[in-house]
């Protein structure tokens, strides 16, 4: 995997979150993706219906929290099977330029699909996950649930 696929992907992802657009989102994406909380339950988006859904919570709870920006730090590329590989990053979410939170480690598990890397897994801290999903909240720079 070039080591620009990641930024190239990570900003398509940041782009329609924040734009609200879901055709672009869509795009980061080979289906079926799993979900897989740190200390949670993983579960599957299976097709478009699904994907779409939990991209407008995400959405939602970017607006309630003002969210200008997501920056993922790339820290290691992890080659897996085949042609599939892992990146970890550090997420930080950001209201101009004030945390909204305290950054978190995440993985993406990235695979060619339709001639491009799309992600084919995510993993991250259950608060996280929890508070995309409108579940969770945030105190004192952390996740609730974490």
């Amino acid at each position: 995997m070039p080591r620009a696929a990641f930024a190239t992907l990570s900003n398509t992802l940041t782009d329609a979150l924040l734009g609200r657009d879901f055709a672009l989102y869509r795009t980061a994406f080979c289906l079926p993706v799993r979900i897989e909380p740190r200390k949670g339950q993983a579960y599957t988006l299976a097709d478009d219906a699904a994907l779409e859904a939990d991209f407008k919570l995400y959405c939602d709870i970017l607006k309630t929290h003002a969210v200008t920006d997501i920056f993922r730090e790339e820290m290691q590329v992890l080659p897996l099977e085949d042609d599939w590989v892992e990146v970890t990053f550090c997420t930080h979410i950001l209201r101009h330029a004030q945390r909204v939170v305290e950054p978190f480690n995440s993985q993406f598990v990235l695979r060619p699909c339709d001639g491009a890397w799309r992600i084919a897994e995510i993993r991250s801290t259950l608060g996280h996950i929890n508070w995309t999903l409108g579940r969770a909240e945030i105190d004192k720079g952390r996740f609730i649930t974490d």
